[in-house]
This record gives C-alpha cells, sequence and structure tokens, in this order.
C-alpha cells in the first residue's frame, strides 16, 4: 500500500513538474509581429523599419497633460518630411506628415517645432520639450 502510494505520488509531483514547464511563458517569449521584445523595452519604428528602444532616442518629450511621469519620443527620417511619435496610449508608433517647415500632423496629432516642441492632441497640448 505505502508503495503504490508513494508511487502516486512522485506521479503527480512529476507530472505537475512537466505542466508547470509548458506553461510558463519564456523569457524574451513576448515578440511582437516584427521581432520586438517588448519586455526588453523594444518597439518597432516604420521609420527606421527596425527594433528600437524609445528611451534611448535623441529626441524626447515630457508630459504636461498630467502629472504623469511619462516620456514621449520622437523620431524623424532623414529629411524630416515624417516624425513618428511613441505615446503611451498609442499601441505602436504613430506617423506624422509635415505640413510647414516646423509642423507636423495627422488627423488626431501636431507636432510644433518653436524653441522645443509642442505635441498636442485635438488641439490640447499634451506633450512639450
Amino acid at each position: 500500500m505505502k508503495t503504490k502510494t508513494l508511487f502516486a505520488i512522485i506521479l503527480f509531483a512529476g507530472t505537475s513538474a512537466i505542466f508547470a514547464q509548458q506553461t510558463q511563458p519564456k523569457v524574451g517569449g513576448d515578440k511582437d509581429a516584427h521581432g520586438c521584445i517588448a519586455s526588453a523595452g523594444y518597439t518597432y519604428s516604420e521609420l527606421k523599419k527596425e527594433c528600437i528602444r524609445t528611451f534611448e532616442q535623441k529626441i524626447q518629450l515630457k508630459e504636461i497633460a498630467t502629472k504623469g511621469n511619462y516620456t514621449a519620443a520622437i523620431l524623424f527620417n532623414k529629411d524630416q518630411s515624417k516624425a513618428e511619435i511613441f505615446l503611451k496610449d498609442e499601441k505602436q508608433g504613430v506617423i506624422l506628415i509635415r505640413m510647414s517647415k516646423n509642423i507636423w500632423k495627422n488627423t488626431t496629432y501636431t507636432l510644433i517645432q518653436n524653441k522645443g516642441f509642442v505635441l498636442s492632441q485635438n488641439k490640447k497640448s499634451i506633450y512639450k520639450l
């Protein structure tokens, strides 16, 4: 009887360990469709066509709409005809098109450069550098 009980316990423990190994996510297993690993801080940039870390980018804006501690990032293509913004409320970067020398826009966001940068959402300033 003791042998059967011991065998059942060992079998159950072994099965539980195998199941636990199969259900735990692998480190770095959170790749997106482009192969970017979010847990390592990477997101995909349409302008660069590669995975980037937004906090490593040269131009970063501080949030002004709330008292949060979030930083948004901006990337420009080589001729600055497009800007890509990365915001906490957007799942991916948002592309803005240059409208004039210091203004980039899409239907929701406007980025203005004038002694720094101001990003507006639906005409309300949300980020500033």
